[in-house]
C-alpha cells in the first residue's frame, strides 16, 4: 500500500467503516511520508481513534474541487446547517429526520442565507436535501438506523432514524483567520495569504506541490509564471518526489506540467477514466482535434492552445457522432448533439482541457496528449 495515495484519494479513512485500512495506514505511515506531507505539501495530518484525515488544501482554488454530488448553492447551505445541527449532538446519539428539518427551517430564519430561501414544501428542495443526506451518510457523518431518506423527496412527512458518529466535527478544518466576512471561496484563500510573499520560500514551494498533486495540470499561464518557473527550476527534485511518493512520473512540456500516473495505479478521478463513458467520447473528440491540426484545418497559438468558435465546436461534435459513435455506450449513441456538446464541455472543463470564452472555446494543451482509437477487431 502507498500510504500517501490512500490519503490523497480519500477524504478520510474511518475506523468504523474500514478498520483494516485504518490500521494498515497507521502501521505503515513512516517518517519519510510524514515529512513530505508537512514540508512539501504543508498539509495537516489528523490521526485519532475515529479517523485518519489528510487536510487537503488546494494550491489555487478551482471550481472542479467542489462536491461533485451537489448541483446548487442550496445543497451547500443544507450541508452547513446540518454541520451546525450535528455539532450539538454527542457520539451515538440518535435523532429523527423531522427534528433536523425543523431545525433547518427555524435556523434559516435566524441566519442570513442571501438569495437562498428554504421551503421544504417544494419537491426540488426535498430532492436536494436527500442528496445531502446521502452524501453525509456515505462520508460517515451519520448512520441510517431505520427508514429510507429517499422517500422524503416524495413525502415531507416521511421520517428516518439516524445515529450520530461524531466525525462531522472533523469535516471543516480550523482556519487561521475569521472567515465570517468571506462571501466567496476565493475570499478565504486570499485572506489566508495576507502578509505572505507567495513567490518566495516555503509558501511558493508548498503551493506548487499542492497544485501538482491536486490539479490535473499546471499550465504556464503567463510570462514569468512563478509556479511554472519553480517547476522547471526544481524539476529533478520534484520528479524524484513524484516517483518515490506516487510511483509515477513528472511530465514537463513547454506550456504544461502534470503527473503521469503509472498504469496500475487505481486512482478514482483520472483521465482517461475507465469508469466514465464520457471519457471515451472525449478521447475521440481529441482525436478529431489532433487530426484537424495535422491537416492544417486548425492551428495552435503561441501558448499551444487552439481557439474554436461555438459553430466549429458543434460541427466537430457532429463529425464525432458520425465517425465514432458506433463504439459509444447506448446513452451517448442515442444522445442528441446539443446534450452531447454540454457533456463534452463539462467533462473537458473539469480536467482543464477546455475553457469557455466569449462566444468561443479555448482547447488547452493537455487535450492533445491522449487520443483514442478502436482496436482492429472492433473495426473489422
Amino acid at each position: 500500500m502507498k500510504v500517501l495515495e490512500e490519503l490523497l484519494e480519500n477524504y478520510w479513512i474511518l475506523n468504523d467503516q474500514d478498520n483494516e485500512k485504518y490500521e494498515q495506514i497507521r502501521q505503515e505511515l513512516d517518517d519519510k511520508t510524514v515529512n513530505f506531507i508537512k514540508q512539501k505539501l504543508g498539509y495537516k495530518l489528523i490521526i485519532n481513534p475515529y479517523l485518519i484525515k489528510l487536510e487537503k488544501i488546494p494550491g489555487i482554488p478551482k471550481a472542479f474541487m467542489g462536491i461533485k454530488e451537489f448541483s446548487s448553492k442550496l445543497e451547500y447551505v443544507f450541508l452547513c446547517l446540518i454541520l451546525i445541527f450535528l455539532e450539538e449532538k454527542s457520539r451515538k446519539e440518535q435523532f429523527i429526520l423531522s427534528q433536523l428539518i425543523d431545525y433547518i427551517q427555524s435556523g434559516s430564519t435566524e441566519i442570513d442565507l442571501g438569495e437562498v430561501v428554504i421551503d421544504f414544501n417544494l419537491f426540488k428542495q426535498r430532492q436536494a436535501m436527500v442528496r445531502v443526506l446521502k452524501y453525509i451518510r456515505d462520508l460517515g457523518f451519520i448512520k441510517l438506523y431505520d427508514g429510507d431518506e429517499s422517500k422524503f423527496a416524495e413525502n415531507i412527512d416521511n421520517d428516518v432514524l439516524y445515529e450520530v458518529t461524531g466525525v462531522s466535527k472533523y469535516f471543516v478544518r480550523n482556519f487561521t483567520s475569521n472567515i465570517t466576512d468571506c462571501n466567496l471561496y476565493t475570499d478565504i484563500y486570499e485572506q489566508e495569504q495576507l502578509g505572505l510573499d507567495q513567490d518566495k520560500g516555503i509558501e511558493r514551494r508548498q503551493r506548487v506541490y499542492r497544485r501538482l498533486f491536486t490539479e490535473n495540470v499546471v499550465y504556464n499561464e503567463k510570462q514569468e509564471d512563478q509556479d511554472y518557473l519553480y517547476i522547471k527550476q526544481y524539476k529533478n527534485v520534484i520528479a524524484q518526489d513524484v516517483d518515490q511518493m506516487l510511483d509515477s512520473s513528472l511530465e514537463i512540456h513547454k506550456n504544461g506540467a502534470y503527473i503521469l500516473l503509472a498504469e496500475h495505479e487505481p486512482f478514482k478521478n483520472v483521465y482517461p477514466a475507465t469508469n466514465r463513458a464520457i471519457s471515451d467520447v472525449v478521447l475521440f473528440f481529441n482525436t478529431i482535434l489532433i487530426d484537424m491540426l495535422e491537416e492544417n484545418k486548425l492551428s495552435k497559438e503561441q501558448n499551444d492552445t487552439i481557439v474554436i468558435s461555438e459553430i466549429e465546436f458543434s460541427q466537430i461534435v457532429k463529425l464525432l457522432k458520425q465517425k465514432y459513435s458506433q463504439g459509444f455506450s447506448k446513452e451517448y449513441r442515442e444522445m442528441n448533439e446539443q446534450d452531447l456538446e454540454t457533456q463534452i464541455y463539462d467533462f473537458m472543463e473539469e480536467y482543464d482541457m477546455m475553457r469557455k470564452e466569449e462566444k468561443q472555446f479555448r482547447i488547452m494543451p493537455i487535450a492533445f496528449k491522449v487520443k483514442g482509437r478502436y482496436p482492429k477487431e472492433f473495426i473489422e
